[in-house]
């Protein structure tokens, strides 16, 4: 009787803190929702390595409209997203967009998916406590995946999202900040 008790107590702790976290789940995603503005600049100074070990800065975008992903193999959300930002990347680069997939994972893993998948933009990692931290310091308090980040060719944070981004709202959101034809 006293294990049946314990399990039941253990499912109302385990029910209270995920409701909890869903709430603080909605109530940061109303706060950092598409559209609301953020100008801040990018963080100086941002740098995370390639697949192949090779430190890339953020700098290198500057001028172009950058989508910076994070993501991760074990995330469902992220690899629902991934096949919308190869299209994204394909279909925009040349107006101006730069796709990066900042992933939180084990870089084997990643550099076992990237081909699969056919992502065809820049992948970096870094370790995964600075892989977080980067997070916060753009805005993702809670360190979910997938977030989104998306910076002006001035280096401003335009927008932010936690969560998967249905496939219209991408492409509205990419659309409404390309810089202007030349």
């Amino acid at each position: 009787m006293r294990s049946i008790l314990l399990i039941v107590a253990a499912a109302i702790v385990a029910v209270a803190a995920g409701i909890g976290a869903f709430y603080v789940y909605c109530a940061y995603r109303n706060s950092h929702a598409a559209g609301a503005p953020a100008a801040e600049p990018l963080p100086a100074g941002l740098e995370l390595r390639d697949l192949d070990g090779h430190p890339r800065r953020f700098e290198e975008w500057r001028g172009k409209l950058l989508l910076v992903n994070f993501w991760a193999t074990w995330c469902t959300p992220c690899m629902h997203e991934i096949p919308e930002l190869v299209k994204l990347q394909s279909q925009y680069s040349a107006k101006g967009l730069q796709v990066v997939g900042a992933a939180v994972d084990d870089p084997d893993a990643v550099r076992g998916a990237v081909g699969p998948l056919g992502i065809n933009y820049p992948v970096l990692t870094d370790s995964p406590d600075a892989m977080i931290g980067l997070m916060e310091k753009l805005g993702n308090g809670p360190g979910a995946l997938p977030f989104s980040v998306l910076v002006s060719p001035d280096g401003h944070v335009l927008e932010r999202q936690l969560g998967e981004f249905k496939p219209a709202e991408l492409t509205a959101l990419v659309e409404s900040h390309l810089p202007p034809a030349r």
